[in-house]
């Protein structure tokens, strides 16, 4: 079921007649921002003639003030991104941003108990507590746990009622019920102010559905798309995007235990800062990550956290 939209006032900043009124409602487009974040070919999918689709971003892009432009080189380096502190020190200290910036995408990969969940909870949780703003989080794996939230909570000194009730979770049964949330009811949730998406985890879903190599090329095509899409939310909303992610073995390096992210290139290629998450003895509580690809860090860079009661220290 789609969110409420919003006012019909954004439709008649479009001039849009009743039938193509009727198409954008059918899409789910619920305002401007949720409208530019579509294609051309997408709104011709639905339906609506090129040349009224071509129209209706442009003018939907004038109303925002976000027609295609470059920038100068320096006005980038002025820009600020505010930035999420994850609460895991080393993490905090040593990324260039001082923790998770906005209008990034990261990614986690790790395997069973390196504490993937456990970081995703508590970004959910400080990106409230810190009021960067509410927090959506997707649960592949039935992981979610609002007592964790709660500890996690208290640990930071804020109110675990509070954060609960700006944490907004969403189980997907399947891949077609998780890729219809984020492009139509996700938007929604960001335009009332959520800020930090997490997904835990991002491959699980479609490593579960597309079974066998005849089934590994429509795998990545719809994995890049959902991805695509998350891509366009982290633009368009200034939303902070997090990945949690599953590993495979490495086959080359199959007997030296080398693992790497599921998910292939197109996730390499698509998210802004990947990390590897390893805590060696599930006896013990530390653990460490390292950066496979993050703008700004060397991939020497090993950073230390600890998982307890309350979250990753």
């Amino acid at each position: 079921m789609s969110r409420k939209r919003e006012g019909e006032g954004w439709l008649d900043e479009l001039e849009a007649g009743p039938a193509t009124r009727r198409k954008l409602e059918e899409l789910g487009v619920i305002s401007l921002e949720h409208l530019v974040e579509f294609t051309v070919d997408e709104l011709v999918d639905a339906g609506i003639e090129p040349s009224t689709a071509e129209r209706l971003l442009a003018r939907a892009r004038e109303a925002l003030g976000r027609r295609p432009r470059a920038v100068k080189a320096s006005e980038l380096l002025k820009a600020q991104h505010r930035a999420v502190k994850t609460g895991v020190a080393e993490l905090d200290e040593k990324t260039p941003w001082g923790g998770l910036r906005e209008a990034f995408i990261y990614e986690f990969a790790g395997e069973f108990g390196a504490g993937k969940s456990m970081l995703a909870h508590q970004i959910a949780v400080r990106s409230v507590a810190e009021g960067f703003g509410g927090a959506v989080y997707i649960d592949t794996e039935g992981t979610f746990s609002p007592g964790l939230v709660e500890r996690i909570a208290r640990r930071f000194g804020a109110e675990p009622e509070a954060v609960l009730d700006k944490i907004s979770v969403y189980v997907p049964d399947n891949v077609s019920a998780l890729e219809a949330f984020v492009k139509s009811e996700l938007p929604g949730h960001l335009k009332e102010g959520a800020r930090a998406v997490v997904v835990d985890t991002i491959t699980a879903l479609y490593r579960a559905e597309f079974v066998g190599r005849e089934s590994l090329s429509e795998r990545q095509q719809r994995l890049h798309y959902l991805v695509d899409w998350f891509r366009r939310h982290a633009r368009v909303f200034n939303a902070l995007v997090v990945f949690t992610n599953q590993v495979m073995d490495v086959p080359e390096a199959f007997m030296t235990g080398l693992k790497r992210p599921a998910g292939g290139n197109v996730l390499a290629h698509s998210v802004n800062a990947r990390f590897m998450m390893s805590r060696p003895s599930k006896q013990k509580p530390e653990g460490h990550m390292w950066p496979l690809d993050v703008p700004g860090m060397a991939p020497d860079v090993k950073i230390q956290y600890r998982l307890a009661d309350d979250g990753l220290y």
